[in-house]
């Protein structure tokens, strides 16, 4: 009987996993993508999943077991009424006040009952095995372990196995089926817990283990812990996965790596045999999560290799410390819907927090060390440590304000003496105070203390890539605008990846650097166009940037800039930060919105270049790319008219899949690496960069490629043709 109840939790929870990514996909070429979707998409699920476990836990206490069983197998027959998913395109077409209220309003309209009716299976189909008459009924936690190992198979079964061989419509009708496959798993289960095959009792079985404790009520205290314990790793998750995408290495597909290290926590904390709050996993989790604070204080991204597994070790060992006392706090059975909905709330606000309350409350990425801090303080006491004598109490509250003091003191003497360079005095103090937060790693209040006050003294020291005159974020990233005292300069940075930089040498402010350079494939592509032969006077540039590209225009000419965020545009027209859209002579134009469907409402052919130059720290969306899109923008472009694509990348080559789409479309496709530089270029500031230029024919794009350094594209590269409803970019991807 375990066999049928364990084979419904895993195929529930794998369908509660393939249908996130499915969705996400399909939403894609409308909103497009960052870490804030992703970020939004979780607090959507999560706050779905607090809403199923507050319904299996009501619903169960007024109605009893057995008919909210019928009931819920009849929910669950209601949801294919919604089935397959189908997109309310006409949503993307309306203006609306957020790209947060549209994105929540698209996911509730389009699988929020289906995905809501399966987030109660788990805790549902756990109380229907406790009243079954089965030795391991006993204790039916273990499916919770199990559950979660079916969410890490359906997250890990679609970027591995559905999305590299299946279109989105496929992946569709494939959830259908083993959504009807799971109707017809729950309904046995059903049968198994009503009679005849389990022989239900009035009662669940007493729970015999001495880790679940008596049946008794359960506190305001115990509900507050499990919220705390459910509430910093769901936090955690947030912040770390934007961490890394976003400042160690921007690579797709690498937000699964937390997601699946968060879920890989409950199997182990719920596991029979669990070890996760073992004396040697607690004190290994002190020493990466200090490790990853002063990662994160130093600004340190490099060598990736080191630093990435640092933090989702870190991660890791810290979900698995909270998950495991959450388990080892768990009630009886009797009270095992009601235990799993305190854990879901506490999930829902570690969400929110990230996602919703701290980019409005924070200029910068301030809440991932703010988790970390909060780590430290529900780490369990351990050994000798775990005494909590008077004196020791007294130490955990004098200590750690002492090491505050003395960083500050220390702080002050060396800002004023100035006798070691800023980024050895940030080392110094971190090596130390992490020494001594070491000390108090086995004493939970000293150590979450101590790692708060290194939080609040790396806080006074500038970033590595110089002063910081600008820092703020949206729901597309957070930003910072740097003075490079040095190389005389303003940069854009979103994340550790360069959006622009100018000059603020007088005489050099209206020459576009790092990959706009004057030399570079679109600084020559744009001065061709200046030519009386082959003169364009509309240009379009989906990108804003900080507006370089607008300086290699002339005053004959018009930019139109297609912007998703409008941050971007408020800091490229901060007079005090940059000045080229004021400066430069071209008109120029920004339209706010994302390119598709802004471009949806511009003229036919009424464009002469079209660019695509969209990062979003280091990611070109893959919507922008697909030969939909790309037959958007031939739409918009005259008939000799040139579509020019920026796609350097660290981690992917793009260049097959422009390959495979000019051949598909039957266009002219050339590109260019521009790698190689001058120590002149180097010095006024030019940046390595890969373009593909892409036209209807030989004549209109000739003038354009007569550099030798244009390779032509024949379409033998053998990439996929990447369409709205197929991409794999996990193929792009170089190990290297």
């Amino acid at each position: 009987m375990a066999l049928i109840f364990s084979l419904a939790t895993v195929l529930n929870a794998t369908l509660l996993f393939l249908i996130q990514p499915l969705v996400a996909k399909m939403i894609l070429p409308w909103l497009g993508g960052s870490p804030a979707v992703w970020n939004t998409s979780l607090v959507f699920y999560q706050a779905c999943l607090l809403a199923g476990y507050a319904y299996a836990h009501i619903l169960s206490s007024w109605l009893g077991t057995k008919v909210h069983a019928l009931l819920h197998l009849g929910l669950l027959g209601a949801a294919l009424l919604l089935l397959p998913i189908v997109l309310p395109i006409d949503s993307f077409r309306v203006p609306s006040g957020t790209p947060v209220s549209l994105m929540l309003w698209v996911l509730t309209v389009t699988i929020g009952f289906p995905f809501f009716v399966l987030s109660a299976g788990a805790p549902l189909i756990q109380k229907w095995f406790a009243h079954c008459q089965d030795d391991a009924a006993r204790d039916p936690y273990f499916l919770y372990s199990v559950s979660n190992a079916g969410s890490i198979a359906g997250l890990l079964a679609y970027p591995l196995l559905l999305e590299p061989r299946l279109t989105v419509s496929q992946q569709n009708y494939l959830w259908f089926c083993g959504f009807l496959t799971l109707l017809g798993v729950v309904s046995v289960c059903v049968l198994c817990f009503l009679r005849p095959l389990g022989r239900a009792q009035v009662q669940p079985i007493a729970a015999q283990n001495t880790n679940l404790g008596a049946l008794r009520e359960v506190t305001l205290a115990q509900r507050t812990r499990w919220i705390v314990w459910s509430f910093v790793p769901s936090s955690l998750l947030l912040g770390v996965t934007s961490y890394v995408t976003t400042d160690i290495v921007s690579m797709p597909l690498l937000w699964v790596l937390p997601l699946v290290a968060y879920l890989l926590s409950f199997v182990i904390a719920f596991a029979r045999v669990s070890w996760a709050t073992s004396s040697f996993l607690v004190r290994l989790q002190a020493f990466f999560l200090l490790g990853a604070a002063i990662t994160v204080f130093m600004h340190a991204t490099e060598p990736s290799w080191i630093i990435l597994p640092l933090h989702l070790i870190a991660f890791v060992l810290t979900a698995i410390v909270c998950h495991g006392q959450l388990a080892k706090d768990r009630p009886d059975p009797a009270r095992l819907t009601d235990f799993y909905f305190w854990i879901s709330l506490g999930g829902v606000l570690g969400g929110a927090f990230n996602a919703l309350v701290a980019p409005q409350v924070f200029r910068f990425v301030l809440e991932y060390p703010i988790a970390i801090a909060a780590a430290a303080f529900l780490r369990p006491y351990i050994g000798k440590d775990a005494e909590k004598t008077k004196w020791q109490r007294c130490l955990d509250w004098t200590l750690p304000p002492a090491l505050i003091i003395a960083l500050m003191m220390l702080t002050l003497a060396m800002k004023q003496s100035q006798w070691l360079p800023s980024a050895n005095e940030r080392f110094l103090l971190l090596a130390a105070s992490g020494v001594i937060c070491l000390l108090f790693a086995y004493r939970p209040l000293r150590f979450g203390i101590g790692l708060t006050a290194m939080t609040m003294v790396s806080l006074w020291y500038p970033s590595p890539w110089g002063e910081t005159l600008y820092m703020d974020r949206s729901f597309f990233g957070a930003y910072r605008a740097t003075l490079d005292a040095k190389a005389k300069k303003h940069v854009l940075f979103q994340g550790t990846t360069v959006h622009g930089a100018q000059s603020i040498v007088p005489q050099s402010r209206h020459k576009p650097l790092t990959y706009y350079h004057r030399t570079g494939p679109a600084g020559r592509v744009l001065l061709a166009a200046q030519s009386k032969e082959h003169a364009a006077g509309n240009i379009a540039i989906i990108g804003l940037g900080i507006g370089a590209l607008a300086c290699h225009g002339i005053p004959s000419q018009k930019f139109t800039f297609y912007e998703i965020d409008p941050l971007v545009e408020k800091i490229a027209r901060n007079e005090k930060l940059f000045t080229y859209l004021r400066d430069c002579p071209p008109r120029t134009e920004v339209v706010i919105g994302d390119a598709r469907i802004s471009l949806a409402r511009a003229p036919e052919h009424g464009y002469d270049i079209f660019v695509l130059d969209a990062f979003s720290s280091d990611v070109i969306p893959t919507h922008l790319l697909t030969r939909e899109a790309v037959q958007l923008y031939l739409n918009k472009t005259a008939a000799d008219g040139i579509l020019l694509f920026h796609i350097s990348n660290r981690y992917l080559d793009l260049t097959p899949v422009l390959d495979r789409v000019a051949n598909n479309l039957k266009l002219v496709a050339f590109v260019q690496n521009d790698f190689s530089m001058s120590a002149q270029e180097q010095q006024e500031g030019k940046s390595p960069s890969r373009w593909v230029v892409l036209s209807r024919d030989e004549e209109a794009i000739a003038h354009y490629v007569n550099d030798s350094r244009w390779q032509r594209l024949n379409g033998q590269l053998g990439g996929d043709l990447w369409t709205d409803e197929f991409s794999d970019a996990f193929k792009l991807i170089s190990w290297r």
